[in-house]
């Protein structure tokens, strides 16, 4: 399964790091950077240090270092009806 997802706000991708970290498989996200580079990492890792870098730390490269419009969630499982409120319909695969 792979689809676009759109996360917001902070607390949008606090509740989808919630929801993927209750799956019991691999959760892949993937997109751009703000130089159109691309990125890939695990959907319960990847939330979790960027909610640090937001609201606990000051680094260099933070949430706002990625085009929030590229994000792609990818797992081999189908999860749909759990992220479904993250899903962009209007551009699935």
């Amino acid at each position: 399964m792979r689809v676009p997802i759109e996360l917001t706000t902070g607390s949008d991708v606090e509740r989808f790091s919630k929801l993927v970290q209750t799956v019991d498989a691999d959760v892949r996200v993937f997109g751009k950077d703000e130089n159109g580079d691309p990125w890939e990492m695990s959907a319960k890792s990847l939330f979790c240090s960027l909610i640090l870098a937001a609201k606990i730390q000051h680094r260099t490269h933070t949430a706002h270092d990625v085009d929030w419009n590229t994000i792609w969630c990818e797992c081999k499982e189908d999860i749909y009806s759990l992220i479904r409120e993250f899903v962009k319909e209007n551009e699935l695969e």
